[in-house]
């Protein structure tokens, strides 16, 4: 390879930051999160539900802050979501949900999973066993890919931020083989997490393969809709008349099919009515609407993926329709 081929190649490759660690001053819970990662939203409901106080930090998962030093030091497998309570670090969503439940107890905070004895819980756990099998990054990342499905998405994977999300994909992707070669440590936890990506990327690109994950998902979506159905109108929520951890779960999942616009895909005009209005319900909840971004949020993502040369006619268009 030439010395040009070689700058070329360079310059395309992306680069480890050297991100700086965050301080915090008090001894309130911090988790480190995305917004629009499925895992961090299932958390987040969680500590909304439950009155839980915490302070927030976005990690950059988009520049790779995931894989700086500092991060690999809470989870060496540089996934979000990540909870600290003073010394103690809880990274996984499964683990997280199970500690602040054991911790927080009492009249403020509202128990989201039965007690192992109750009949209640072998429910909750069918519930989230089902959506926890489904491979809600290859669902979210097919959807931009195939076309022919006809989806009507709404925001943030909406216009520019879907082909961004595409590329932002790839060059994380990038990033983690970059961490796998240069970091010391970790490389057994990292190497697994490419290997997983990897078969990601192609399960999605094959419409075939991607057309298995639509139908487990189908499914899903089918098993909940006969249990809604035996049980109305007497309950409103999956188990009962309170909210648990299933319904986080499954709530959420309908919320991300949603915003990836595969309601009219699945459950809209009569295909599964059940599932339509649990779904009206879950959205009407506080803790939803506290997850959700504000339209300037979305809009200063949106203006932040757009390509430079689309800004000029974007943003005359913008300043038209909020004359």
């Amino acid at each position: 390879m030439g010395d040009q081929a070689k700058e070329i190649e360079a310059a395309a490759t992306p680069i480890l930051q050297d991100f700086k660690a965050p301080v915090f001053t008090d001894n309130k819970l911090v988790l480190y999160f995305h917004p629009y990662n499925f895992y961090s939203q299932k958390v987040l409901l969680v500590l909304y539900e439950k009155n839980i106080d915490f302070t927030p930090y976005v990690v950059d998962l988009c520049n790779g802050e995931q894989y700086s030093s500092w991060f690999l030091n809470l989870n060496p497998k540089g996934d979000v979501p990540v909870l600290q309570d003073g010394a103690f670090i809880i990274p996984n969503s499964t683990h997280i949900i199970n500690y602040v439940e054991s911790k927080f107890r009492g009249a403020n905070h509202p128990v989201l999973k039965p007690e192992q004895s109750s009949s209640q819980y072998d429910q909750v756990m069918v519930y989230e066993n089902a959506v926890g099998r489904v491979p809600v990054g290859a669902l979210s990342l097919g959807s931009f890919v195939h076309d022919d499905l006809k989806l009507v998405p709404k925001a943030p994977f909406i216009g520019p931020v879907r082909q961004s999300c595409l590329k932002n994909n790839d060059k994380v992707l990038d990033l983690l083989r970059r961490s796998v070669d240069e970091l010391e440590s970790n490389k057994s936890a990292l190497k697994q997490k490419l290997d997983i990506q990897i078969r990601r990327k192609d399960l999605v690109s094959c419409r075939d393969d991607f057309q298995r994950v639509l139908d487990a998902v189908r499914h899903v979506l089918l098993y909940v809709e006969q249990e809604l159905s035996k049980k109305a109108p007497r309950n409103e929520w999956l188990t009962g008349d309170e909210v648990t951890l299933a319904d986080i779960s499954f709530g959420l999942l309908l919320h991300r099919l949603y915003q990836l616009g595969f309601e009219n895909y699945y459950w809209s005009f009569g295909k599964l009515p059940q599932v339509e209005g649990y779904f009206l319900r879950f959205k009407q909840r506080q803790s939803y609407h506290k997850l959700q971004p504000s339209n300037f949020e979305i809009l200063k993502e949106m203006w932040a993926k757009t390509p430079g040369n689309y800004k000029l006619g974007a943003g005359a268009g913008f300043l038209v329709g909020h004359i």
